[in-house]
């Protein structure tokens, strides 16, 4: 019998939640003219300091989020940043995972 934590359960239902709004959205876009999506998908990602995404540095991500509850330093090119629960985790001061457990990141997948 496999068990759980509580932790591990709000972290799982948090990224199939994710993955069903990031589903909604891309049957949204296959909708569209191909006109409409090029526009809009232009127009959704030019105003960067809105959110971060995957390959954001640590300063582009403090500038949308402000200063990290906590950090820590993993290894010596890796770092995570605390928001909450929530966390960032960088390589070579560079974006390449996250984990938005509180829903409070400002993070955008890019198409």
């Amino acid at each position: 019998m496999v068990y759980h934590s509580q932790l591990e359960k709000d972290y799982i239902k948090n990224l199939e939640e994710k993955n069903r709004a990031l589903e909604v959205e891309l049957q949204e876009l296959k909708s569209q003219p191909e006109t409409i999506k090029t526009l809009e998908t232009k127009n959704k990602f030019d105003n960067s300091k809105d959110y971060f995404t995957i390959g954001s540095t640590e300063d582009e991500v403090i500038e949308v989020m402000g200063e990290p509850t906590n950090y820590l330093m993993t290894a010596p090119e890796a770092r995570k940043f605390h928001y909450g629960i929530s966390t960032v985790y960088f390589y070579q001061g560079k974006v390449i995972s996250y984990a938005n457990l509180e829903g409070n990141l400002k993070v955008k997948v890019k198409k």
